[in-house]
């Protein structure tokens, strides 16, 4: 029988392992999301052989198994997982797989489950030179607004996050949503803990991050963690105030993109169908947008 627990901090070596074989970009699976989401989602992971399956209880709209990611036999654990449902007497789903994946659960259960995809789910991923850089016409527009910040204000500086100065961090955390809260804009508490959860255990969870600063002060940040070999994934970005307004946002993304030399790809995560989230991921030019589906039982 599959055992499933809550993920715990000394979870990270193995999950890491499994996930960093596997090609597969998605922003569920570095173990930054999978720990500091845990309440938000209910998650519930499986250490199966080399394998990593995850389970969501359908809290906040996250419900089914997760294909299982990590070197052997896949099928097999495909089929301990039908069969674990079918020992507690539920109806299989899986959530969160890829368009691979989807083709491979159909490969092995022919005819047994009905496929949805939300575009609220689908990953944004980029060229992390490219964001570096902001090279040619299509980047035109977020060239200006970094140079719009540079030419506003003097003396600007990008820190790494560090035991020393991440409550500036927090400090931006807490600015933002006390100017953005009265304009009706939502931010879930599982959101403030999360952030705070992930500063206060920053080097535990191999968290990367950066604050940018003006005269000092914390104008924006950004906290990101490593998905595989070749992709980070960035958890968190937040800029306030006026310098939001001249181009923090803007700057934050490239300066911390020029950080991540050791990466070529950079996921930025989903829009949860917000349409500014949208029209704001899309307009770096993403290079993948990573769909996402989920699997029911067919009628």
């Amino acid at each position: 029988m599959l055992d499933f627990t809550a993920p715990q901090m000394n979870d990270r070596t193995w999950i890491s392992e499994a996930v960093s074989g596997a090609e597969n970009k998605g922003s569920d699976l570095s173990f930054g999301n999978i720990y500091l989401l845990r309440h938000k989602y209910d998650t519930q992971i499986c250490h199966y052989k080399d394998f990593l399956i995850r389970k969501y209880n359908g809290v906040n709209g996250r419900e089914g198994y997760t294909f299982p990611v990590g070197n052997g036999d896949w099928e097999q654990a495909l089929f301990e997982i039908k069969s674990q449902a079918d020992r507690l007497g539920e109806e299989l789903s899986f959530c969160l797989l890829t368009e691979e994946q989807k083709d491979l659960l159909n490969a092995a259960f022919p005819r047994h489950f009905e496929f949805a995809c939300s575009d609220g789910d689908t990953d944004y991923i980029y060229s992390a030179e490219e964001l570096a850089n902001l090279k040619g016409k299509s980047f035109h527009k977020k060239k200006n607004h970094v140079s719009k910040f540079c030419r506003t204000y003097d003396d600007i500086r990008i820190c790494p996050i560090t035991e020393l100065n991440r409550e500036d961090a927090w400090a931006v955390e807490e600015e933002w949503c006390r100017t953005h809260l009265p304009q009706g804009e939502i931010v879930s508490d599982e959101e403030r803990k999360a952030i705070r959860e992930a500063l206060d255990d920053f080097e535990h969870l191999a968290l990367a991050g950066a604050i940018l600063y003006v005269d000092d002060t914390p104008a924006a940040m950004t906290i990101a963690s490593k998905i595989n070999q070749d992709t980070c994934d960035i958890h968190f970005e937040k800029a306030v105030d006026e310098y939001a307004v001249n181009g923090a946002y803007s700057a934050v993304n490239q300066y911390f993109a020029k950080e991540l030399t050791n990466f070529s790809w950079i996921n930025r995560e989903e829009d949860m169908g917000v349409e500014g989230l949208r029209k704001a991921k899309m307009s770096y030019h993403p290079k993948i947008l990573l769909r996402k589906y989920s699997a029911k039982h067919a009628v």
